[in-house]
């Protein structure tokens, strides 16, 4: 056992477990790669659930049908969410390749499409599955726009709507303009808050983004991405000094590739990777060095994940990251599962408890992803109350002391061995392991 093993266990996976811990601690950094090199094929997990496009078909399908059916529409949405959960958590449970499932979280969390906003609720679970997952190791810009030909960042972020004050619906309806999906894209997807932009560059962006809106039911494509021309704002538009000619959706596409390659948003990719990997206030050089590499690659992801697994700085272990709720949860039941299936009922309401069931961030920010915010004194009340129950309704395949073994041992202290070495019982002890200071870390 070793420190390079928990760390790409913890920090880049979703925990250890059982069956994966040898291979593991043995080559922890061929591990890693391997994931990113030759991802997993098996998402037998989702299977059953249905796309996007099936589920915005039917919901437009039963608006039709008049208010009587909005008790039967809230109840649909309300399944499908709850089985897309359901899935992507026992995906994660089960995963083989953890450190590309813990990518794929990362960049679900940056594009944050929250089920809080109504039907967004139908379509966050399969965003993430057909925007977000295939992409995850490509290059960034293909990420982008995928991202926002997606229904489901179109109705979250109000641009499936949104309409050019000269455009012919503009005019003929009276209806605006909605700036909320380029501002976003400024602030929080590419440039970053301080990426030099005026609020008159959101304005010309959201003229250009006029029109990238959702096929309804008559039309070709009913249910997914489809440019109204009759939306779109006419003429030609000045984002950052450069002029952007009127060419439909190519004018929006042309702007997203000039976010994709500009210096701003590579330090804003490259801070929020290192922030997330590696510390809550990541090293400079640590940063400069994926804007580098990010720039250099035009964006290639794969390149970049590789660039921070050889950083010396990702291999320290001073000032180790906390998990969130939903890496607690997931990597208990990971430890317990290596002989039984997981308990995905109690896994769910864990979630909740804890405040990090997927899908459902306060705002287009998502999670947060530094302790202040995630590991205050009432949050860890909550944990020590959750180990205590979870240690109740998870059957782990081992005893408490394995398991001690295969996961915290790199990091353990005296204090939290003597503990465990004195657990009056199985329970007590599984308890005290979940709510260790040890186990909380990654």
């Amino acid at each position: 056992m070793n420190k390079e093993g928990f760390i790409a266990a913890n920090r880049f996976g979703m925990g250890v477990r059982p069956d994966d811990a040898e291979e593991v601690f043995r080559k922890p950094m061929q591990w890693l790669i391997t994931q990113i090199e030759r991802p997993e094929d098996d998402f037998s997990d989702f299977t059953p659930l249905t796309s996007s496009r099936d589920n915005t078909i039917k919901i437009m399908q039963a608006r039709q049908l008049g208010d009587e059916s909005k008790e039967e529409i809230r109840a649909g949405i309300k399944n499908i969410a709850l089985d897309e959960i359901r899935a992507r958590a026992k995906h994660a449970i089960n995963s083989r390749t953890p450190f590309y499932e813990r990518l794929v979280n990362f960049w679900s969390n940056h594009f944050t499409v929250s089920a809080k906003k109504g039907i967004v609720a139908a379509l966050a679970g399969s965003f993430e599955r057909e925007a977000i997952r295939p992409n995850v190791t490509g290059n960034f810009s293909d990420l982008l726009l995928s991202v926002y030909h997606h229904p489901a960042m179109l109705m979250y972020l109000d641009n499936a709507q949104s309409s050019g004050p000269d455009s012919q619906a503009g005019i003929r309806r009276g209806v605006g303009l909605n700036e909320n999906l380029a501002r976003e894209i400024m602030e929080l997807h590419t440039l970053g808050v301080d990426g030099g932009y005026t609020q008159e560059d959101v304005t010309n962006f959201a003229k250009i983004l006029t029109g990238w809106g959702i096929g309804r039911l008559e039309s070709r494509n009913p249910g997914m991405f489809e440019f109204a021309e009759n939306r779109h704002e006419p003429g030609s538009q000045t984002i950052l000094g450069k002029t952007y000619a009127d060419s439909g959706e190519k004018q929006g596409i042309a702007v997203l590739q000039d976010f994709a390659s500009s210096p701003a948003t590579a330090h804003h990719i490259a801070f929020k990777l290192a922030r997330h990997f590696i510390a809550d206030n990541p090293p400079q050089p640590v940063v400069g060095k994926l804007q580098t590499v990010f720039q250099k690659t035009d964006g290639n992801l794969k390149a970049l994940y590789t660039t921070l697994l050889e950083l010396p700085e990702t291999w320290k272990f001073e000032n180790p990251k906390i998990k969130n709720g939903y890496d607690l949860v997931i990597s208990a039941a990971r430890l317990a599962g290596g002989k039984n299936d997981p308990n995905l009922d109690y896994c769910l309401q864990s979630l909740k408890f804890l405040g990090s069931l997927p899908f459902t961030a306060d705002s287009p920010a998502g999670f947060p992803d530094v302790a202040q915010d995630t590991a205050g004194p009432e949050s860890m009340m909550r944990r020590i109350e959750w180990a205590q129950l979870a240690a109740v309704k998870l059957t782990p395949g081992y005893d408490f002391k394995e398991l001690a073994g295969i996961s915290i041992a790199p990091i353990i202290s005296e204090e939290t061995r003597t503990a465990l070495e004195s657990a009056a019982s199985e329970r007590e002890g599984l308890a005290l392991l979940l709510a260790s200071p040890e186990f909380q870390k990654r």
